[in-house]
């Protein structure tokens, strides 16, 4: 081969190269069942999200309710333009916990770091979330979301609305709408876009294709998404606005669906009448998964071009 020929041959898989990596990505990925591996999601349209009326130890109720009126926004301004989810948020009214209540609720947890009567959760974690959904492989609703609840860590963290706030001692600075944007992804069914360990495996997003591992070089469209599990230094606010592929995993997932609102009940959404695809489910078909959480670390890692 002429020598020139080489030289157009290795600027030409050159140009590839650079254009592969210039082509954003377009995956998402979702949480799924523990035994059959379904996708969850919710079998309605309507969600809405309310807060422990015990509150946070560094805002006030009103603040907390602001900001995750804020938060919610933060994904219905991108898409409601699509059909996804209605998702929305109401003022404290009751002392909530997590439960199989079918109230999705915002928990702030100011003693200790767990649940009452459980084991600690991880320090580290900022924020943790839990779905609960119908586990039944192989039957109709399997994957079906019944409920999801958020708790923060107002232990190991100050929350905030202002980087300029000094956190509590002994504690690292976690602004509020950052995490609970973060934390109404996994609400609505997505899970992280890197492999933080908790599963046996690598997750696949919605191509089919592993997802890269957190520990090793992630690519930039992953660290920008709002589903990346960690916060790149204290008072994070990066979070807050969506990447593509956050938006792809509410829209490619419900704009399809024929779902319905229906009126508040109890700070829920309820079903005019029954339907097989919405009919009750016992608790025992109930399972309760931790979605993960976002987490504080130190960015040890370049990140990759």
């Amino acid at each position: 081969m002429p020598q020139w020929a080489q030289v157009v041959k290795l600027a030409f898989a050159t140009w590839l190269g650079v254009l592969a990596w210039s082509i954003p990505a377009v995956a998402y990925v979702r949480t799924t069942t523990e035994v059959s591996g379904v996708p969850v999601q919710w079998n309605e349209r309507c969600v809405v999200v309310t807060i422990d009326q015990r509150g946070s130890k560094d805002l006030s109720l009103d603040e907390v309710a602001q900001v995750m009126a804020r938060a919610a926004a933060n994904w219905t301004r991108r898409t409601s333009q699509c059909g996804g989810l209605a998702l929305s948020t109401q003022p404290a009214r009751q002392i909530l916990d997590v439960a199989p209540d079918g109230l999705p609720t915002v928990v702030f947890r100011n003693i200790e770091w767990r649940r009452p009567g459980k084991a600690p959760h991880d320090p580290s974690a900022i924020g943790l979330t839990t779905v609960m959904y119908v586990n039944t492989p192989g039957q109709p609703g399997d994957g079906t979301i019944l409920d999801a609840d958020i708790e923060l860590n107002n232990v190991n963290y100050t929350f905030t609305t202002s980087a300029a706030t000094m956190p509590r001692a002994g504690t690292a600075l976690a602004d509020l709408e950052n995490t609970l944007t973060h934390e109404l992804g996994h609400v609505q069914g997505l899970a992280h876009t890197c492999w933080d360990h908790v599963t046996q495996k690598a997750p696949l997003d919605d191509k089919g294709n592993p997802i890269p591992d957190c520990n090793g070089t992630v690519p930039d469209t992953v660290l920008a998404t709002t589903m990346y599990p960690y916060a790149s230094m204290p008072g994070e606010t990066s979070k807050r606005n969506l990447a593509d592929d956050d938006v792809d995993g509410v829209c490619k997932v419900y704009a399809p669906l024929t779902l319905s609102c229906h009126p508040e009940i109890q700070g829920g959404c309820a079903v005019a009448s029954p339907s097989p695809s919405r009919r009750r489910w016992p608790v025992s078909f109930v399972v309760v998964i931790a979605a993960s959480a976002l987490a504080l670390r130190a960015r040890r890692r370049r990140r990759s071009c």
